[in-house]
């Protein structure tokens, strides 16, 4: 949080010291790049080469990596765009005088002017940002544009401004949401239905079907199915009875819990061992798994690690938390591969650690949410809820990761992870476990933009219907994170427009005051460089770990 400036830290704007400020040339602010690389009033600006090359990237990037890449890249710039044009509007409303709304930084592309304003493309597709003339008092205008500077309006005109980019987003997340409860319905976890089952699982032994819903397991009713799951996992071993509803009526089953864990290393892999039918240890790996060359194959049957024979998942469990393996990554496994049960040894490296799971339980199904139909009328105040939520969810998960304890962690696993290939595959139902796993792993995870493309690229693999919900939730997530109370987030220039505020009723004479910029631009270059440091760290784990969903 900013450090609140003592009295002398402030500057009196009715000061005469304090306007005495050279005049320059209005058509200078905020100009950069190149001498003359702005449009004039009548005669727009254009760079065709430029504009050649943002096209080339775009179609490379098109190329490289498939139109949904490009789509989230695009829906991402427009995000950042209606959150500036939300700054633009307020500031034009409170009489605040605007001379650039750019998309991307750097050199420009294309620009014309209208009035004060040059409106334009640059060249590094990143954003968009809009020049309000006199953010700070340090920043120098013409006396004769004073009156339109962002400092001498009132309070309820700056919070305006500040908090119009964030609300952009809100209402672009409101706007998407509601559109998906009347197009596509509402999603409710506990009107799920079996959409898969695990070959040779537990579930596919008990004979359960898709389209089945689990509603009770080991004498306990169960609603959604992280509750079946949860019950699934408290019973690893064990024969226990379950009741599914099939085309509307009750039908009683019997299913031996697969017992199950994971072991993760720290080169973004992972294995998962599950216990067989008649009593041995199989493997389960991530499809496109580097562990296959090194010796690996999903399905096979463990017979020993390090030396030691193991014939149960327990036994398994207990050799690999006793050994030095989990200190140096290094495993040696004995497998049986195949009908004929070829014997073979893989010398297998999961990089400087490993983590050992606790055995839990594994049933073998996965679910599929059915759709309630909305109206929509109703829709608009299903989307209100799922917003006020969502909101409630960010704040906590933010708060949760800048908590120093999970900040140190992020950064422990940052420095420990290798890099390894990436996955933008959906994790097969088999690995629902190790899915499951690496949820509470990655629950303290931040994502990037890289981070973000990425998991976008995932759910449109299904089809494009999941994107207006995703879109809505990566809006909120940008409007939620720029409301954080610190310089030079929207939060921040919040905080400092309270502050000034303050002062101001606590003066007897109610003059303006205006925080010196001299002291709050070093909190602002600190935090810019932590997050910077943040986001190149979440970068470098979404490449070298992804995220999957």
């Amino acid at each position: 949080m900013t450090q609140i400036a003592e009295p002398t830290d402030l500057v009196d704007a009715q000061d005469p010291a304090a306007d005495s400020v050279p005049p320059i040339d209005p058509d200078d602010y905020g100009r950069t790049g190149e001498p003359g690389d702005r449009a004039e009033i009548g005669r727009p600006f254009v760079r065709p080469a430029r504009l050649a090359f943002l096209v080339a990237f775009f179609g490379g990037l098109t190329l490289w990596r498939g139109l949904p890449v490009l789509v989230i890249v695009l829906c991402v710039i427009m995000m950042v765009f209606f959150h500036e044009l939300g700054h633009y509007v307020m500031a034009r409303r409170a009489g605040m005088k605007v001379t650039e709304f750019m998309i991307g930084f750097g050199p420009r592309i294309f620009s014309f002017r209208r009035g004060d304003v040059e409106y334009g493309l640059k060249s590094i597709p990143a954003g968009a940002y809009v020049k309000i003339i006199g953010m700070a008092n340090v920043e120098e205008v013409p006396e004769v544009d004073e009156p339109q500077t962002y400092r001498q309006k009132g309070y309820w005109a700056r919070m305006g401004v500040a908090f119009a980019g964030p609300a952009a987003n809100f209402v672009q997340a409101i706007a998407l949401m509601t559109i998906a409860f009347a197009v596509l319905g509402r999603t409710d976890v506990a009107n799920w239905e079996v959409a898969t089952v695990a070959p040779e699982s537990a579930a596919a032994e008990a004979g359960i079907r898709l389209g089945d819903r689990v509603v009770e397991i080991a004498g306990t009713p169960v609603e959604t199915w992280q509750a079946m799951a949860d019950e699934a996992q408290a019973n690893p071993g064990e024969t226990v009875p379950i009741t599914v509803i099939r085309d509307g009526e009750k039908v009683a089953l019997t299913a031996s819990i697969s017992p199950r864990f994971s072991a993760f290393g720290t080169i973004g892999e992972d294995l998962t061992f599950y216990g067989n039918a008649d009593g041995g240890v199989s493997l389960s790996l991530f499809r496109e798994s580097k562990l296959e060359t090194q010796g690996l194959k999903d399905g096979d049957v463990v017979t020993g690690v390090n030396g030691v024979p193991v014939e149960t998942v327990e036994q398994l469990h207990a050799a690999l938390s006793d050994s030095p393996s989990k200190a140096t990554g290094q495993l040696t496994l004995d497998v049986e591969r195949g009908q004929n049960a070829v014997a073979s040894t893989a010398e297998v490296s999961l990089g400087s650690a490993l983590d050992v799971g606790k055995v839990k339980g594994f049933l073998g199904v996965g679910q599929d949410l059915v759709p309630l139909d909305v109206s929509p009328i109703a829709a608009v105040p299903e989307a209100f809820s799922w917003f006020g939520n969502t909101v409630v969810q960010s704040v906590q998960g933010i708060g949760s990761f800048f908590n120093p304890s999970n900040l140190v962690s992020f950064v422990e696993r940052t420095f420990s992870t290798a890099p390894g290939e990436t996955h933008a595959t959906n994790v097969p139902q088999e690995a629902r476990a190790t899915a499951t796993a690496r949820e509470e792993r990655d629950g303290n995870r931040i994502s990037s933009i890289v981070g973000i493309i990425g998991v976008g690229e995932s759910i449109t693999e299904d089809g494009w219907s999941n994107m207006l919900g995703f879109l809505a939730a990566v809006n909120l997530a940008l409007g939620v994170l720029n409301l954080l109370p610190l310089p030079p987030f929207d939060g921040g220039h919040m905080m400092i427009a309270t502050y000034e505020r303050i002062r101001e009723l606590t003066r007897r004479d109610g003059r303006r005051y205006l925080a010196d910029f001299n002291k709050i631009m070093p909190v602002a270059a600190g935090v810019i460089i932590v997050m910077l440091v943040i986001s190149m760290m979440a970068i470098y784990l979404d490449i070298a770990d992804p995220i999957r969903v």
